[in-house]
Formats: structure tokens, sequence, C-alpha cells
């Protein structure tokens, strides 16, 4: 039993004691348990002796015994031949690494009462230089890699790497090598050493080292070696390759060349010496490859490919001439999909030629450029420009046929899609859509069809229009949609009149109506409707309003009569010209139901008590006029119910008494007004959205100047275009006007400083 309490102590006699075991524990020759405790005890009392600590004393006879011993291990590595030089230091090192751990641990008396105390001296001595030791003092475990440093690697430091980049460079050429644990050891030992770590941590934590004694050995000799084996490797495969093949060897060079540097060198150094073979195998003959680019992508080679992107991509700016070839071709495919198209049903097949462009180029982004955000920038600005190509009259086409293919899609037809059809195809357009830069123009399209489709019924069901809603609502926002909604929630609000309309007739013992009616109460803020726009020839001439038939009158009067007692204030307007009614006709074979529009109605009516009848008193009796007349006439004589004769240059229209049909309904086409009316539609659509847009863009800079106050010319710009940009792409001409006239409404001003703008209150 040992006593804690300090004592004289003869360091020469302790000392004498204590080597023999720190030599044995160095070389891994077994101590016994006491012994080792008993070592613990002499360390312990060297240190606390009296009159004074033997600590120095014994850090410096430590340090003596470890060079000492070292200096024999040097001599017989010297004598050694080459090919067993790295066995044998490694076999050693492995020896005294663990040595080293241990005598750290015996040692850790002196580490924590000496050597620390003295690097705090030395730390708080950095500011004095004249004063400072320049002899650092380490921990014993550290104490030992630097003997190992000094006295076992400097000396054969030389000899040591030679074999190790010998070996190297066997392994590049296939040389087989049978000792890559031990090259790695000693690869690994001369980091150890540079850091002055003695634990036996698993090798991937040196990947933090310092490395200074590491790279001046050693790493700057292997990138040395690196760069002119692999120099030498690029020319004699860019003189035997064509770039296709060049491209897989030097994958496959690369694979091999990580998975060498993984095995033998530290990640630092992987990280190098990949980078080196990069920059000789690859960047140095990057324009050869990129030569290349335009013509395997326009092979759409997705082999070659995909392996010029995974050469290029760890390259800074590696991949541009890629990007900019790849944006190429997906717009000249893209283009040549839209253009020169034909046939009944171009919004469909714009719709279907633009998505086949999409997903084919959007699976080769994925599989080849594995989404790259520079590949997918590429590919969404090439989609951008094919959607919102213009005509030769620089009107963007994409909202009118997009708003046309929802249409025929969510309209009922004969054709009808399933829902995970109708689903997909409504998916493809949301698609479209998010591409769209004019998305006003589309909305205005699409309001004005589905106005026509809710108003008609002619909507193929409720579910798959509140579907189509939803999905813009998600791409757009609850704004975009606002108006969309509303259209629906005026359609049930009109139900629930109609059911009020007949408990008030019933309350006041009115009549029933000569012609039973479901009138369809619409706000005019969210619906896009108007009165009919007269031709160019109509406007010529002293024409009517449409006359009523007067069967309807009654009708019209006693809703009205309904309304306005039941909503003070407000004003109602017909839209006859978007009403439509059913006829049942008894004069044939069998009964027929006929579903018609009220001006269609209005002319049929005019034989209802007699079987023939001059146009001009049809047109007298309807206040229709002209072409308008005579296409609603035409639809009416198409289905077979009427004919038309001219007799004394009068034309004459009757019944068609023998008119038959196998089905009991017949639906009477309203007049398609072909060019004329898409042309007036479009012109409509384009100078509503040109006023919605001045509109919108006067808000949003109020609303900016509102809550910024003061701003700069450029930011208020910046900051207009990134709030206009989901609706439209904002013209910079137009966003000064815009200023201009804000300034002139006394809403904002200019201020003394140059290009600044104030919020007036």
């Amino acid at each position: 039993m040992h006593s804690l309490r300090p004592k004289q102590v003869d360091f020469e006699k302790q000392w004498g004691v204590l080597q023999p075991t720190i030599i044995n524990l160095i070389t891994l020759v077994p101590v016994k348990r006491q012994v080792w405790n008993d070592s613990f005890s002499d360390i312990y009392e060297m240190c606390v002796a009296i009159p004074f600590s033997f600590s120095q004393e014994l850090y410096k006879a430590l340090e003596s015994a470890l060079q000492l011993h070292l200096t024999n291990k040097t001599e017989e590595l010297k004598a050694i031949d080459d090919l067993l030089l790295l066995k044998n230091y490694y076999s050693t090192w492995k020896i005294y690494l663990e040595g080293a751990f241990y005598l750290h641990q015996l040692f850790g008396y002196l580490n924590k009462q000496f050597v620390k105390d003295k690097q705090k001296s030395d730390t708080l001595a950095q500011h004095r230089p004249f004063i400072h030791d320049p002899n650092p003092m380490y921990e014993v475990g550290h104490l030992c890699l630097e003997i190992w440093k000094e006295t076992l690697v400097m000396p054969i430091r030389k000899r040591l790497v030679d074999l190790i980049l010998q070996a190297v460079s066997d392994d590049r050429k296939d040389v087989a090598i049978n000792d890559k644990k031990i090259i790695a050891g000693v690869i690994r030992s001369i980091l150890q050493v540079s850091n002055g770590d003695f634990g036996l941590q698993p090798y991937v934590k040196y990947a933090t080292y310092e490395t200074t004694f590491y790279q001046q050995i050693f790493e700057q000799q292997l990138l040395d070696l690196t760069r002119k084996h692999y120099s030498d490797v690029a020319q004699n495969l860019l003189s035997a390759f064509s770039p296709s093949l060049y491209m897989e060897k030097i994958i496959e060079i690369l694979a091999q060349e990580e998975e060498r540097s993984e095995t033998y060198f530290n990640q630092v150094s992987v990280n190098k010496v990949i980078g080196i073979c990069r920059d000789v195998l690859i960047n140095e003959h990057k324009n050869w490859l990129e030569a290349a680019c335009p013509e395997m992508i326009a092979a759409e080679n997705i082999k070659d490919l995909r392996n010029m992107y995974l050469l290029l991509k760890p390259i800074p700016s590696g991949t541009q001439v890629m990007t900019r070839e790849f944006e190429s071709h997906v717009k000249s495919k893209g283009f040549a999909s839209i253009s020169n198209l034909n046939g009944d049903n171009i919004p469909a097949l714009f719709v279907e030629n633009s998505i086949q462009v999409y997903q084919k180029y959007s699976k080769m982004k994925s599989q080849v450029f594995e989404d790259d955000v520079d590949f997918t920038h590429a590919f969404d600005k090439a989609l951008q420009s094919v959607i919102n190509s213009k005509d030769s009259t620089k009107t963007p086409k994409a909202p009118e046929r997009l708003a046309r293919f929802t249409d025929s899609l969510l309209r009922k037809s004969t054709k009808a899609l399933s829902d995970r059809d109708l689903e997909k195809k409504l998916d493809e357009a949301i698609i479209i859509f998010r591409y769209l830069e004019d998305k006003d123009m589309f909305q205005k399209y699409f309001s004005k069809m589905l106005a026509n489709r809710l108003i008609m019924t002619t909507s193929s069901s409720m579910d798959s229009e509140e579907m189509m809603i939803t999905k813009l609502k998600q791409a757009c926002g609850y704004e975009f949609t606002s108006k969309l909604s509303r259209m629906f929630t005026d359609i049930g609000l009109s139900k629930e009149l109609s059911t009020k309309y007949e408990e008030y007739m019933k309350k006041n013992n009115l009549p029933n109506l000569p012609v039973p009616m479901t009138p369809l109460i619409l706000g005019a803020a969210a619906w896009p409707l108007s009165m009919p726009q007269s031709t160019s020839q109509e406007k010529n001439t002293n024409e009517t309003k449409f006359i009523l038939p007067r069967d309807l009158q009654p009708c019209i009067d006693g809703f009205e009569k309904f309304y306005g007692d039941t909503h003070n204030g407000r004003k109602l307007s017909w839209l006859f010209h978007l009403s439509n009614a059913e006829v049942r006709l008894s004069y044939l074979d069998k009964p027929y139901v006929i579903n018609l529009s009220t001006h269609q109605l209005a002319i049929l009516l005019n034989l209802q008590h007699k079987d023939s009848i001059t146009l001009d008193l049809i047109a007298t009796d309807t206040g229709l006029k002209n072409d308008l007349l005579q296409k609603n006439l035409a639809t009416i004589q198409e289905s077979g119910i009427i004919d038309v004769e001219t007799k004394d240059d009068q034309q004459i229209v009757s019944l068609n008494n023998k008119f038959t049909s196998k089905r009991m309904k017949i639906k009477i086409n309203t007049p398609h007004f072909a060019k004329t009316s898409e042309k007036a539609e479009a012109e409509s659509v384009a100078h509503t959205v040109a006023q919605d847009r001045k509109y919108y863009m006067e808000c949003a800079i109020v609303r900016i100047m509102k809550t910024r106050k003061m701003l700069k010319h450029h930011e208020l710009i910046q900051e207009v275009i990134t709030q206009t940009r989901g609706r439209f792409q904002p013209d910079i001409a137009f966003i000064k006007k815009t200023i201009e006239d804000l300034i002139e409404k006394l809403y904002i001003q200019r201020t003394e400083q140059t290009d600044e703008y104030q919020y007036l209150a």
C-alpha cells in the first residue's frame, strides 16, 4: 500500500526501476499487473517529490529512452532490403503505436500536472516572443510520435516514400499488389505523426487532421506522380478513341482511382487526387468533348450524354455548353411540334404535341441529367419559349388554345372520357398552364367558356369543373380562381331562388306561368357576359333590339316583380342570346322535343298558327336582322323542320310537314359565326386583358408604395415584376407608363433625389 503523501525520492534509483517497464511497454513485452501498478506510483512519487519535483527530469529521461530505442530500430530498418522495408516498417509501427498508447496512460499524472501546465505557460508567452520556449512541450503520447517522426521517419523518408509511390504506380498499371493493407498503413502512419494522434481511432476520422508533415514528405510527390501518369494516359486515349469511347474509359478509370485512393490515402488526398484526374483527363480536353455535344444532343444519344454529364458536372461551369445545347434542342423540337398545325381540333393537337415534347425531354432531363437545376432551368426556359410563341400578329395563341382544349374536355360529348382519363388530360393542361406567360388571358377565355357551359348546361359534370378549378387554384392561388368559384356559387343560388319563386307564386295565389321558366341570376362582377356584338354589316343598318315572343313576356314580368320585391335596388338585365328553350312539336308523325336558342324559338313561333310566312315578317316580329337572322334560320333549316324557298324576290319560310326522325329529342345547333366570331372574341379578350392589366398594375404599384413609403425607381420596377409575374409578363415600358399615370393622379410623386418616388397618403 503506497502513501500519497509527498516524500524524498532517489530519482536515479527509481528511474532505473521504471525504465525497463517503459521499454517493455513500447515493445509490447508483457508486463505483470503488479509492476504496472507500481509504475503509476513511481511516476506519482517523482512528480510530487520534496523538496522539489522531478517532473522535468522524468520527461527528459523518457524522451531520451524513446530516442535511443528508435535509433536502434532505425539502424535495423536501414539494413533491410527494399522488398521488405515497408512490411517491417509497418509491423514496427503497429507495435510502437500501441505501446505509445499504453505509455500515455501510464504517464497520465505527468501529462496532467506538468505538461499541461507547461503548455498553458507557452500559450501565455505567445505574445512575448523573446521568452517563448522554441521547443514545445507535448503530452507523452504525442511525444512518442514526434520522436518517431524525427528519429525514425526522417532518416529513411526518401526510401519509404519512393517505395509507396512505386506501389501506387504499379497498382495504376494493373501490376498485382499483395500488401495493399501495409501500404495504406504506412501512409496512415505518416499522417498520424503529422497530426500527433497516437490513438487507435478509425481511419475515417483523419479527414480533419493537420497534415503539414504528411503533405511535405508524401502528398505533393503523390500529386505530381498522379498528374504525370494520367497526362500520359489521356494522350494515349485521345489518339486511340472517339469521344464516346473516351468518356466510357475515363469513367472506368475514375472509378478505379477513387476506389484505390479510398484504400490508400487520407480523404484530403483522395479529393486532391480525383481533382487532378478530372483536371488532366477531362478539363484539359473539355473543348474536344464539348465539340461532340451538339451531335449527341441532336441524336439524343442517352448513354453518351449521360457519360458527358457525369464527367463535366464536377468541373466548375463544366455543363454550360450542354445546358445551352439541350435548351436549343428542346426549343427546336418544340417549335417543330406545334408549327403548321392543321385539322379540325388545333387546340387538342397543340396541347398533345406540347405534352409529348414535355414528357420526352422531362424524362431525358431526369434520367440523363439527374434533374440538375441548370438543366431544369434550361428545360423550363425552352418549353416557355415554345408554348408562348406568337404568330405574325404578335398575338400569343397558347392561352386561347389551352382554354378551348379544356372546354372540349369539360363539355358534354358523345366520346366522354373516364374519370381517370379526364383527370390525366386536365393534369396535362395544368402542365401547359404553368408555362403560360399570359395566364390572365387564359383566365378570360376559360371564364367565358365556363360561363357558356354553366348557362347552357353543357358541362360533362360539376365535379369535373370543380376539379379543374381546384387544379388552377393550386397552380396560381385563390385570387386567380375567385371569380370562377363565384360562378359556381351563383348557379347554386339560382336554383334556390327558383324554389323561392315557386313558393312566392303559391303564397300569393298567382296563376301558373304560361311557359315553365328556370332563371339564372348571375352577378355581373363575376360573369364575363355581355350583349352580342353586331357584325360590320349590321352596324350599317338601322337594326332594332331583339323582340321577346309574346308567349314569354308574362314569365319575364312575373319574375321581375318577385325579384324586385325580395331584392330592393337590384337591376336585372336579360341576356336572351344566352337563353334556350324546349319546344314540343305535335303536328308530325309523332311528338318531338326540340332544344333550341331563344332567337331560334322566336323564329319558329311565327309558324305556330300558319304553315308559311315571309322572312321580312319574321324579321319585323323578332327584331333579328341580316346575318344574325340568316344564321339562325339556316340552322333550323339544317335540322329539316322548315323549308326556305324564294318566290317573287321574297324568301318564304314554311313548315316541313313530312319531317321525321328516329330520335325523339332533337338539338338544333346555335349559329356558328366562324372566323368573325372567333376574331371578335379574340379582340374582345385582348381589350379586356389590356384594361385589367392596367388596373392590376396600378393596384400593385400603389400597394407597394403604401407599404414602403419611399422607393428607388429600379427597386419599384423589380417589386412590380415580382408581384405581377404570376399573372403575366410585365413590359418595362408599360410599368413606366403606369407610374407616370399614378403621378398624374397624385397617388405618388417624385422626390428631390434622383429616381425616387414617395407615396402620397
